[in-house]
């Protein structure tokens, strides 16, 4: 993460950003600048990808968050291997182009711990994540915790 000054077409004005970067392997693929008003833009025609894609390379077992401070949230406690999709959940957008472009990290996955926020545009994502990844090896999280297959 880095921080800058970022015109953010939403208030129309230069703002103080936080920036979350996204990588593959060394490589910069993407940055998302968030202001503090959580307003938000990605590099333009930057190819979309899972935020710290690289944590679960090689792995047999991860966690999909429905944001970057919650996949940060989820490292601070302590669980390493979880990945962000890059622009939220969002009512009507089932396109998930990040997935298909990051698909190799999640064949021969085990396990899939799927985080998503418990309104309508979360649960949506949720259901068409694992769908797309097998619900077999899809779990969710809720409050009460960790819960069956998806």
């Amino acid at each position: 993460m880095s921080e800058s000054l970022e015109w953010m077409p939403q208030v129309n004005k230069q703002r103080k950003t936080i920036n979350v970067n996204y990588y593959v392997g060394e490589e910069l693929i993407n940055i998302k600048f968030r202001d503090g008003q959580k307003n938000f833009k990605l590099v333009k025609d930057a190819e979309l990808i899972f935020y710290n894609l690289n944590s679960i390379k090689g792995q047999d077992e991860c966690v999909i968050a429905e944001g970057e401070i919650d996949a940060l949230s989820f490292i601070e406690s302590g669980i390493y291997r979880v990945v962000s999709v890059p622009n939220g959940a969002s009512k009507g957008n089932a396109k998930l182009e990040y997935l298909d472009n990051c698909w190799k990290y999640f064949e021969g996955m085990k396990k899939v711990v799927l985080a998503t926020d418990g309104d309508e545009a979360g649960l949506i994502l949720r259901e068409e994540l694992a769908r797309r990844i097998g619900k077999e090896v899809c779990y969710f999280v809720s409050l009460k915790g960790v819960t069956g297959a998806a």
